[in-house]
């Protein structure tokens, strides 16, 4: 027969509760010294990021099949891109100066 002691000094439980409390205190520091920073506005968001390819006459270039499930719409002039999974998220698309991206 095997003899088996546990020679833990502190126990699992106690262990657990320890780092869970350290992680809330943590945050609980952090949101207080104003570290922790909230976006209240929507408008704010960006909803994803785009970049162009230069494509010169003749070229190919070979892109994914799969859909970017985004739509693009031109509103007013200018480019719109919405998200098919949340109808409510549209923005406008703007260059790295937040100049609006025109459109026919």
């Amino acid at each position: 027969m095997s003899d088996t002691t546990n020679n833990d000094k502190v126990s699992k439980n106690t262990l657990i509760i320890a780092i869970i409390a350290t992680v809330i205190a943590t945050l609980a520091i952090l949101e207080f010294a104003g570290k922790v920073k909230h976006n209240e506005s929507k408008g704010d968001y960006s909803i994803s990021t785009y970049q162009a390819i230069i494509i010169n006459k003749g070229e190919e270039h070979l892109i994914s099949r799969k859909p970017s499930e985004q739509t693009s719409q031109c509103i007013d002039g200018y480019l719109f891109i919405q998200s098919d999974s949340d109808l409510t998220m549209l923005g406008l698309i703007v260059d790295y100066k937040n100049r609006g991206i025109r459109c026919q």
